[in-house]
């Protein structure tokens, strides 16, 4: 840890290859040690330690030859490889909670507002009220896949945003299905004629599916199949993984968008 910041490069190749074989998180670590970095130091340190993260990936990578159904079963595994993706986007320094007690406080928080009578309350309670907003200056950062960075930054992009809402939900025993429409996902409630489609990028904002269908020559062919119904827990993991893939080539981050284009091809096969 005292090498840090030594400029000799044959010591940087040796921190490089010692901390490559550590875990991707030693955040506890620095905490129990009572070590303090600087930000250019724990910059340096996450890329050190990065090799550790994309390798525990790898390892618990893991998608059901079924892939995920509509089930308590393809729930967990949702969320399981969310937990996942969020675990390689961390920084490995950072101290931070953990995915599910954050998401388990967030619907406790819901219930205590009475904000979980149903699915467009808990909506207007994340959304309208701007407690999560859209990550618009950030718009491509690869954090936006983070669902963990999402709760404690309160912002994200329209996927991002929706799947946090979608797992809320189904914490408050509520219904938040993703519509993938094209360009701009979207949540969708209810069923049927009823059904009212959320841009919870845009504070919540309410779309029925009648004023949709009252523009069709604004919608494409993509766009009308998208709202004939609800897509899939496997469609929404991997347009995440495209999205993320595509904002890591964004921000230069090459080995990490490799790994997710190797976790996209498992997500296809599947």
């Amino acid at each position: 840890m005292k090498l840090l910041d030594d400029d000799d490069p044959a010591v940087q190749a040796k921190l490089g290859e010692l901390f490559s074989r550590f875990p991707g998180d030693l955040s506890n670590e620095l905490v129990d040690l009572k070590i303090h970095l600087n930000p250019a130091e724990k910059r340096h340190l996450s890329e050190l330690t990065s090799p550790g993260r994309r390798r525990a990936l790898r390892s618990e990578w893991f998608v059901p030859e079924a892939g995920l159904p509509d089930s308590e079963s393809g729930w967990a595994t949702f969320e399981m490889l969310l937990r996942l993706l969020s675990d390689l986007l961390h920084d490995g320094v950072s101290l931070r909670p953990n995915l599910v007690d954050s998401l388990d406080a967030l619907a406790d928080e819901v219930t205590v507002c009475t904000a979980d009578t149903d699915e467009e309350a808990l909506c207007k309670y994340l959304f309208g009220s701007g407690r999560f907003r859209a990550n618009s200056k950030g718009y491509y950062d690869p954090q936006n896949s983070d669902i963990l960075w999402m709760l404690q930054n309160r912002e994200g992009n329209p996927i991002g945003l929706t799947v946090l809402a979608m797992l809320v939900a189904k914490r408050l025993d509520l219904t938040i299905h993703g519509c993938s429409f094209p360009g701009h996902f979207l949540g969708w409630i209810g069923s049927g004629e009823h059904s009212v489609f959320v841009d919870c990028y845009h504070r919540g904002r309410l779309v029925t599916l009648k004023e949709l269908h009252s523009k069709p020559d604004q919608l494409s062919e993509e766009a009308r199949g998208a709202i004939r119904q609800p897509c899939t827990l496997h469609d929404i993991l991997q347009r995440m993984l495209v999205n993320l893939q595509f904002a890591l080539g964004q921000n230069h981050r090459q080995k990490d968008s490799e790994l997710v284009s190797d976790l996209l091809e498992s997500i296809v096969t599947a």
